[in-house]
């Protein structure tokens, strides 16, 4: 069967992030002081990136061209004798004979020769590399499986996935919508760059880590200042009164009417009536400042919802 990964490598065209994943190649594998020379562009002097094999310096050879013989003793030709190693990294199936000729030529200048071909990275981003993998080649590696399939199970089956996380302001309560906060949560779970780094869907899972983390700062700021002005209007009462008027409040602002929130029980203490808590959600609805932010609020985590919708069919 053909590979993924051979394919890909293959395929791949982009000579500036062929070096970056050939640097972070020999990063991996433990070479020392690797130094890309020109990873945005123009001349390198035929060295595409210098490192060290302990004491030995190492000059790295990079490229996708198909006329490998040529560029090889191209690049060579600008090297001075010397004693180190040179690491070929090339995209292209390497012979036996081939890698002979070429480590004969390295070896006239001093240079002994480490070839990174097709099959070579192959088995290595097959194996012990996956992340490079992932990160160049768009291939899932486990740790990208498994967070694509946790999103997916839980977008499709919310019901059958526990919700163990407590919503961390009043505002995320009383939406309608939990599912941005409990995607918010899974992702929250992994490091964030493997969330960024997942194949084709990272983007859009780090947007909605990021834009969810947004939304709940500003809940948390708003919420502060909403409860310091039901404080001026209940005057003698204590805070945990004041979060039962923050409730009623929020659940106003949200467009339902007092007769849906008393339908749907009542959570009313310490001799606040629905009278009451209605003429406080009346005064914080006459401070434009406040319901501007809040009407503001709301109408993010409606985005933050229609982005959850649009990864489950991502």
């Amino acid at each position: 069967m053909l590979s993924q990964t051979r394919r890909a490598l293959e395929e791949f065209d982009n000579q500036h992030d062929f070096e970056r994943l050939s640097a972070d190649v020999l990063n991996a594998l433990g070479y020392q002081a690797v130094e890309p020379m020109a990873p945005a562009g123009g001349p390198d002097g035929g060295c595409d990136i210098r490192f060290r094999e302990g004491d030995a310096p190492g000059i790295a050879f990079v490229t996708l061209e198909k006329r490998l013989p040529d560029k090889f003793a191209k690049d060579l030709g600008k090297q001075s004798a010397a004693e180190g190693v040179i690491a070929l990294f090339s995209n292209q199936l390497v012979s036996p004979s081939a890698k002979l000729a070429f480590a004969r030529e390295a070896l006239g200048k001093g240079y002994r020769l480490e070839v990174f071909d097709l099959e070579r990275l192959r088995s290595l981003l097959d194996g012990s590399l996956r992340e490079i993998r992932r990160r160049y080649l768009g291939i899932d590696d486990d740790v990208a499986a498994r967070l694509r399939a946790d999103v997916s199970r839980l977008l499709r089956f919310p019901s059958a996935t526990p919700d163990v996380s407590e919503p961390a302001t009043m505002i995320e309560t009383v939406l309608a919508d939990q599912m941005p906060r409990r995607v918010f949560n899974l992702l929250m779970a992994f490091d964030e760059r493997d969330v960024r780094e997942v194949p084709s869907l990272g983007p859009a899972l780090h947007e909605h880590l990021t834009s969810f983390y947004r939304f709940r700062e500003r809940a948390i700021d708003l919420e502060s200042r909403l409860l310091l002005k039901i404080g001026t209007l209940e005057g003698c009462r204590f805070p945990a009164a004041w979060r039962i008027q923050l409730r009623y409040a929020l659940q106003r602002f949200g467009g339902a009417s007092q007769e849906q929130i008393i339908s749907w029980g009542s959570f009313l203490n310490y001799g606040i009536t629905w009278e009451s808590a209605e003429n406080v959600w009346d005064a914080l609805a006459k401070d434009a400042c406040l319901s501007t932010e809040v009407s503001d609020l709301f109408e993010l985590h409606t985005e933050l919802s229609k982005s959850c919708k649009a990864l489950g069919v991502a």
